[in-house]
């Protein structure tokens, strides 16, 4: 009898060491089968709950910031960071020479309590834990449940767990270690590539001139990288101490983004220390905004249409705080990081240079009024265009203009009303000629534009429009009192009439005076043969 039962026993134990050698050879497929830690994880997860018949069975792993986190498929989602809490200290508490610690067997229910609440388990009331540590550096956490039926877990299920936990163990840490590589890689080509970026957006600060231009470039550099929907850029307004959106990129609507970067919109201006946007001026320090609209620091009539996150850097040029940039909405519901913090400061950092940059241009450049060129930067532009007509052998034409009348605008409305008129005027001309030509005031009322590689024929049609442009202008000066303003031009186009810069602004000013003599607001060439009208229907000289 005694026989019997010893060879029933061997048995029995035959059976248990193939079973857990069958257990093993299965465990060593999963464990080459995945090459993500998250999907080994999972595997491995599967494997234990059906050897111990309970689903409620939970691994945390440490990720590349050493943030303890769920498996990416799990019920329960769970992070926790070891420098805002002590998840480290107290899970090393747990006795470490058991391979799979019964938390029922702890002596003070108390702490396990304690330990549930603080850190989110009380939902799964893990019944046994294993810590998988090194150094002190806990790599990963299996947390398993109560059974379902409530049942103790039997020695041999608790010796089952120790010996995959032990098979495993050395797995995990070559998969933990293995993915925190990966991440570093990928984090040192994303490193990379953000200092491409930067590198190519710096290159740009010097070479292109057109501000415009190189913010569009700026800001979808910042959206691409970021993988963000939209962009802002608010500048500071000295005269009423506020912000306002001057260029936007990433709108849904095309036509209403272009009016808005032309001008033609004009967008809500906030106060300093208003909102997100005017406290990150206020304090010259950037801002990350993921609670969208939810946010209370929200300014609502700028910053909360359609926003669910927000990251606001300050634009600051020798120290003083010029502006704003803000990105809005990571896509795919993401959160903007410290990351993309550190990534648009740097960039901003450029975009101020180029403002700056651009804002001592236009001082240096541009007349404060009328925005359009000074008469001595002007005259270096023409120099400059007309060596390039001579060397290429391209006809150019120069138009001069004067606004009919303006003294007695000024004279009978005042000098403010003037400005108004050259402002009106300079932004007509501003609309009305191409992209190539070059407008400048001139001096007092009288303006001056170059037509790089325009003959006399195609300059009439140019002339014509701009004065034509200009007649339909309009400024209300009070209730029932309007001023309707007139241009006289004159021209002249090289080399046919001039071949140097100072004969051709003479000879251009002639055709000017003879326009104002002829009754005004209509268009006189410049010919070798003295000067003619310019038809207002045809564009063609008429000879006098």
């Amino acid at each position: 009898m005694d026989t019997e039962i010893k060879t029933t026993d061997k048995f029995q134990e035959l059976e248990n060491d193939i079973q857990e050698l069958n257990s093993l050879v299965e465990l060593t497929f999963i464990s080459n089968q995945y090459s993500d830690i998250d999907e080994f994880l999972a595997a491995v997860k599967s494997f234990i709950s059906k050897h111990i018949k309970n689903s409620n069975v939970h691994f945390l792993y440490s990720d590349l910031n050493n943030v303890l986190r769920s498996t990416s498929g799990d019920e329960y989602q769970i992070h926790i960071n070891p420098l805002e809490d002590d998840i480290y200290t107290d899970l090393l508490k747990f006795p470490q020479e058991n391979q799979c610690y019964k938390i029922s067997e702890h002596q003070n229910k108390k702490e396990v309590e304690i330990f549930y609440e603080k850190y989110n388990f009380t939902e799964l009331k893990p019944e046994c834990i294993k810590v998988f540590a090194k150094s002190e550096w806990v790599c990963a956490v299996c947390l398993i449940s109560k059974k379902l039926d409530e049942s103790e877990y039997s020695f041999k299920e608790m010796n089952f767990l120790g010996r995959i936990f032990s098979f495993i163990d050395p797995i995990l840490q070559k998969y933990i270690k293995k993915s925190v590589a990966d991440a570093e890689i990928s984090d040192l080509h994303k490193t990379l590539n953000k200092i491409s970026i930067l590198y190519s957006i710096s290159q740009a600060v010097n070479f292109i001139d057109d501000l415009k231009r190189l913010l569009k470039i700026v800001l979808t550099k910042a959206l691409d990288t970021l993988q963000a929907e939209k962009a802002s850029l608010m500048f500071y307004d000295y005269a009423d101490n506020s912000l306002q959106i001057k260029f936007v990129f990433g709108l849904s609507d095309k036509n209403i983004e272009a009016d808005i970067n032309n001008g033609l919109i004009e967008c809500t201006k906030i106060k300093i220390s208003e909102g997100i946007a005017g406290s990150v001026f206020a304090q010259k320090k950037s801002i990350i905004c993921n609670l969208g609209q939810n946010d209370p620091r929200f300014y609502s009539s700028h910053e909360s249409s359609h926003t669910n996150s927000l990251l606001c850097v300050p634009l600051i040029a020798k120290g003083e705080a010029i502006g704003v940039i803000n990105i809005t909405n990571k896509k795919g519901d993401r959160l903007f990081t410290r990351a993309d913090l550190e990534f648009m400061e740097a960039l901003a950092n450029q975009a101020a240079i180029a403002i700056d940059n651009a804002k001592l241009y236009e001082l240096a450049t541009k007349d404060g009024l009328t925005k359009l060129y000074i008469y001595r930067h002007f005259y270096t532009l023409l120099e400059n265009e007309l060596r390039r007509a001579a060397r290429y052998e391209h006809p150019m034409t120069i138009l001069m203009m004067d606004i009919d009348n303006f003294k007695k605008v000024n004279d009978t409305f005042g000098h403010l009303v003037g400005d108004q008129v050259l402002r009106e005027v300079a932004s007509v001309i501003s609309n009305s000629i191409r992209k190539i030509d070059i407008a400048a005031r001139y001096g007092g009322e009288e303006f001056a534009i170059i037509l790089p590689e325009t003959c006399a024929n195609d300059a009439k049609i140019i002339a014509n429009r701009v004065r034509d442009n200009i007649s339909k202008i309009s400024v209300n000066v009070r209730e029932g009192i309007n001023i309707c303003p007139t241009v006289s031009v004159g021209m002249s186009e090289f080399p046919s009439c001039a071949e140097d810069e100072v004969t051709l602004l003479e000879l251009a000013d002639i055709a000017l005076y003879q326009s104002k003599a002829a009754g005004k607001n209509i268009v006189y060439e410049y010919t070798p043969f003295g000067c003619q009208m310019v038809d207002l229907e045809t564009g063609l000289t008429v000879e006098s």
